[in-house]
C-alpha cells in the first residue's frame, strides 16, 4: 500500500536534513556540479609560462569538464591533462594545442584515482586566460561540434569501436569486414569490378566475344563465330546447338600440338561444367564429360597452337589429318594464333540468370564500303529464337557500335543467347559480343 506524502516525509528524515517529496510523491535528488580550483585558474601568463594544476581526487566525479580560453595560442600540446593511479606517476596524459582566440571545451572520464592539468603558454604574453574544470558527478552529453563547423585535429572526440553485422539472406548475421587496405569491404553489386573481384557472393561476371572472319552476301544472317570462316571444310555459317550431350572430342590439325586444353560449356542438366584435357595431335581426344553446350575452349600451356583446335561431335564425323570434315558437327573452333574461341554465343547454366549489361558489334578491318546489320537473339528453353535488338553500321573503313543497357536484359536459366550480322558485300569480316552477370537462383 502507498504511503501518503507524510508519512514518507517522515520516512525519509535524518537529523536535521531532510529529503525533498514533490507534489506527486516522488523524491527529489539534487547532484550539482562543481568547479575544481585546484585546477581552474583566470591569471594570464607570460611567454612559455606554466600554469600547473594540483593533484586532487576525482574518484567521486562520473565526467570531467575543461574549457579554455586565450587571446594567443598555446604552445603545441600546451594543454595537458593527466591522470595517476598514486598521485605521483602520471602514466596517463591526454594533449591538444589550444588555439588563439578560440573557446575550447573537453570533456573526458576519469581515468584514475588522481586528475590534474598542466597548461604551457606559446611565446607571446596572454592578455587573457580563463581556465576551468568542472566536476560533474552524474554523466553528461559530451562537447557539442556543429554539423556545418570544420573539424580540425585539436576537437575533442569520442573514439568508438563497433564491430557491424548485416542479416544475410536467409539465416544468420556475418560481421562486415575490412579490405587489406583498412577499407570497409563494401560489395556494390552495380559495380563489375566487385563483381569480378569476387566481393559479391552469388554472382560472377562474364565476357562473350566473338568473330566471323570470312563470310558473303549469300550467306546471310551468320553466327558471329570463329566458325564462320568461307572456303574452310569445316565452315558453319549458322551455328548448330546440340539436342543432347553429344558434344564428346576435342581434336587438332597441327599433330606437333600437344598442350593442355581448358573446354568450358554445359552438361546433359545444363550445369557449368569446366574440364582439362590434353591433347595429342592428330588423335582425337575424349572429353571426361560430353557436353550438349560448348562455349569457350582456351590453350592452358605455355607453347601457341600451330593451328586450329576443334571441339566436336563424334557421331557420324569423319577426322582427316586433324580435322573434322562436317562443319555440322564442329562445335567450337580455336584458331592457332589466337589461343582461345571466339564465339557471341552463349546459354546460361541450371541455377542461374543472366542479366546483359552491353553488347557490342563492328566490323573486323573492312576496306571498302559496306552495310551490316546485327541482331541480338535468344531462345528460351523449349521455344524459339526471338529477336532482343536489331542496329545498322553503314562502313566506310572500320565502324563500331556499343549498346549500354539502362535496365539490363534478363535471361533465365538454359536460355541461348547469341550474335548473328550479315553484309551487303562479299568477303566481310565482323566482331561481336557482350557482357553478362550470372546471378545465383
Amino acid at each position: 500500500m502507498a504511503l501518503p506524502v507524510s508519512n514518507l516525509r517522515t520516512i525519509i528524515t535524518s537529523g536535521t536534513n531532510e529529503a525533498n517529496v514533490n507534489a506527486d510523491g516522488h523524491l527529489e535528488t539534487y547532484s550539482p556540479s562543481e568547479v575544481i580550483t585546484e585546477n581552474s585558474t583566470a591569471t594570464p601568463l607570460s611567454g612559455d609560462a606554466v600554469f600547473p594544476g594540483s593533484s586532487i581526487d576525482v574518484l567521486q566525479y562520473a565526467v570531467l569538464q575543461l574549457n579554455t580560453y586565450s587571446d594567443v595560442a598555446s604552445a603545441t600540446d600546451g594543454l595537458s591533462i593527466q591522470f595517476s593511479s598514486d598521485g605521483t606517476n602520471w602514466d596517463h596524459t591526454d594533449v591538444y594545442t589550444v588555439p588563439a582566440a578560440t573557446g575550447k571545451v573537453y570533456s573526458f572520464q576519469p581515468a584514475a584515482q588522481y586528475m590534474k592539468v598542466v597548461y604551457t603558454n606559446g611565446v607571446a604574453g596572454q592578455s587573457v586566460f580563463r581556465l576551468q574544470v568542472i566536476g560533474c558527478h552524474t554523466n553528461i552529453k559530451p562537447s557539442s561540434h556543429r554539423v556545418g563547423d570544420a573539424i580540425v585535429d585539436e576537437d575533442d572526440a569520442e573514439l568508438v569501436m563497433s564491430v557491424i553485422k548485416a542479416k544475410k539472406d536467409g539465416d544468420g548475421f556475418d560481421n562486415l569486414t575490412a579490405t587489406a587496405d583498412g577499407n570497409l569491404k563494401v560489395a556494390n553489386v552495380e559495380d563489375g569490378l566487385s563483381i569480378a573481384k569476387g566481393d559479391v557472393q552469388g554472382a560472377t561476371f562474364i565476357h562473350k566475344f566473338g568473330a566471323a572472319p570470312d563470310f558473303d552476301v549469300a550467306d546471310g544472317f551468320v553466327n558471329v563465330t570463329d566458325l564462320a570462316e568461307d572456303g574452310a571444310v569445316w565452315e558453319a555459317m549458322q551455328y548448330t546447338y546440340s539436342a543432347t550431350a553429344d558434344i564428346d572430342y576435342i581434336v587438332a590439325e597441327d599433330n606437333g600440338d600437344t598442350q593442355s586444353v581448358e573446354v568450358q560449356g554445359l552438361d546433359t542438366n545444363y550445369a557449368l561444367v569446366t574440364q582439362t584435357k590434353t591433347l595429342s595431335g592428330n588423335t582425337p581426344v575424349a572429353l571426361d564429360t560430353a557436353l550438349i553446350r560448348v562455349f569457350r575452349v582456351k590453350n592452358n600451356n605455355s607453347t601457341d597452337f600451330a593451328n586450329h583446335v576443334f571441339t566436336y561431335v563424334s557421331a557420324g564425323t569423319t577426322v582427316t589429318a586433324g580435322v573434322p570434315q562436317d562443319g555440322a558437327k564442329v562445335r567450337a573452333v580455336v584458331h592457332g594464333d589466337n589461343n582461345q574461341t571466339e564465339m557471341a554465343i552463349y546459354t546460361v547454366p541450371l541455377g542461374k540468370t543472366a542479366y546483359m549489361r552491353s553488347w557490342y558489334a563492328s566490323t573486323a578491318g573492312a576496306k571498302r564500303d559496306s552495310t551490316h546489320t546485327i541482331k541480338v537473339l535468344s531462345r528460351p528453353f523449349g521455344g524459339v529464337f526471338q529477336l532482343k535488338h536489331k542496329a545498322n553500321i553503314n562502313v566506310s573503313g572500320t565502324s563500331y557500335i556499343h549498346h549500354q543497357y539502362v535496365e539490363p536484359e534478363v535471361f533465365a536459366a538454359k536460355t541461348d543467347i547469341a550474335i548473328l550480322m550479315d553484309t551487303d558485300i562479299d568477303i566481310a569480316g565482323v566482331a561481336a559480343g557482350f557482357d553478362i552477370v550470372l546471378v545465383d537462383d
